[in-house]
């Protein structure tokens, strides 16, 4: 019978004999490892990840980062320097247009006169429909804020959502959910109505703007709850007017 060896290296661990562990290359574990690395990564991908960033990180103990090393600061400098200015005004060309598409989603809330419909109107709805028109401009300050050079550029694409919002609403309302519109309530509509949801996108805009603002002076991964005051502001202006429009509605009055 032969003698275990006394050899304490790793390499006679068991699970290390015979070349180690070879995975079936039918498993999802297997085939995901192969696409992991086959799949080009950028330091946009990695960015997320680097250790250099970590909340618990002590610079006293790890010291500063190498200078060859991915950081946040040194991606997002790095990026901003590289994306020029027609290229960002081309990319929020696409996302103001991309806003579109979110807000006829947001479109289609839910409606009616039971206590659950009025909680959509003036709760839910509200809260989804102002996620919704700010939703694209939001992912590139979140993912990539190099991509905007100005606030004026934010500005630009939640406008362009509330605006799309509220015609795709005014559309359905004055063609679809009602018979005879009256001139008094398309007049309303195409108003109030447009200026209510494209002040209340920009309302929830000023808060990615200050944001985007303190990511790029500050070189700081976003914190989006920076600017949430400003979406909960816009929520419950939008929802008191939804409010004072069901009152209205309960009380029959006719425009």
């Amino acid at each position: 019978m032969n003698r275990p060896s006394d050899d304490p290296s790793i390499e006679h661990e068991p699970h290390l004999r015979g070349g180690g562990f070879a995975p079936d290359p039918s498993e999802p574990a297997a085939r995901r490892k192969v696409e992991n690395a086959t799949h080009k990564q950028t330091d946009d991908d990695h960015v997320e990840h680097t250790v250099w960033d970590e909340p618990g990180l002590s610079r006293d103990l790890a010291g500063d980062a190498p200078s060859d090393s991915l950081t946040y600061a040194r991606w997002i400098e790095r990026r901003t320097a590289e994306t020029s200015a027609g290229y960002s005004w081309a990319i929020a060309a696409l996302v103001a247009i991309a806003a579109g598409p979110w807000a006829i989603l947001g479109a289609f809330a839910g409606s009616g006169r039971s206590m659950f419909g009025i909680a959509m109107i003036v709760v839910f709805g509200p809260v989804t429909e102002e996620m919704m028109k700010v939703a694209a401009a939001l992912w590139v300050v979140e993912k990539r804020p190099f991509l905007f050079r100005s606030r004026v550029q934010i500005a630009v694409c939640v406008l362009a959502g509330g605006f799309v919002f509220a015609a795709v609403e005014n559309v359905l309302y004055i063609y679809v959910y009602m018979d005879e519109p009256t001139e008094l309530l398309i007049r309303w509509r195409w108003t109030i109505c447009v200026a209510l949801h494209m002040s209340c996108s920009f309302v929830a805009g000023l808060g990615l703007m200050r944001c985007w603002r303190s990511t790029i002076e500050n070189r700081t991964r976003p914190k989006l709850s920076t600017g949430a005051v400003y979406m909960v502001i816009a929520i419950v202006i939008h929802g008191v007017y939804n409010s004072f429009a069901v009152l209205l509605s309960m009380l029959d009055f006719q425009f």
